[in-house]
């Protein structure tokens, strides 16, 4: 059974930075079939989908933090699903945002309110965890208590293993 290896582009932002382009050209050549963009370096999303399909890289999904989708949903959203994008990570939160302050109720709301847009555009929600959603709010993680508050079909994990063990577990 043969499948589909993608690259974070997160992991080679400093030479995406200098030269995006030629970084996609080289991540296909370390034999990569997909990417997954932290940004998309200053290009329009139809220059992105452009790249990719020249260079032979499928748009697997995209980091994009919580701030940036929420400033411009609808359009946010809409860059990545015309790159071809198939999934949409919230990659972090701030300090402010987190599992154990005032704001967590709000930004419960506000990844759901973002996945229901993301569902319009035929894209799934993504939720990528570090060490502290394992912070416990009334006996249960912060994690959980997002994957209990929001749909599944609305929310889905991209479990980062290495923050679990950071975290403890």
């Amino acid at each position: 059974m043969a499948f589909s290896v993608a690259l974070q582009i997160y992991s080679v932002r400093d030479y995406a930075e200098k030269n995006f382009k030629e970084t996609l050209q080289k991540v296909k050549e370390m034999v990569y079939d997909g990417v997954e963009f932290a940004g998309l370096y200053g290009y329009e999303p139809s220059e992105v989908k452009s790249m990719v399909e020249e260079i032979g890289l499928i748009p697997i999904s995209a980091h994009v933090p919580l701030d940036e989708m929420l400033a411009d949903p609808d359009k946010v959203i809409s860059d990545y699903a015309k790159i071809g994008c198939k999934y949409i990570a919230v990659p972090y939160l701030n300090e402010d945002q987190r599992p154990g302050t005032d704001a967590f109720k709000q930004t419960i709301q506000d990844i759901e309110m973002l996945a229901s847009v993301a569902k319009k555009h035929g894209i799934q929600m993504l939720y990528h965890n570090h060490d502290f959603e394992f912070k416990k709010i009334n006996g249960e993680y912060g994690l959980d208590v997002l994957y209990q508050s929001i749909p599944s079909e609305l929310l889905q994990t991209e479990i980062d293993t290495c923050w679990v063990n950071v975290a403890g577990e």
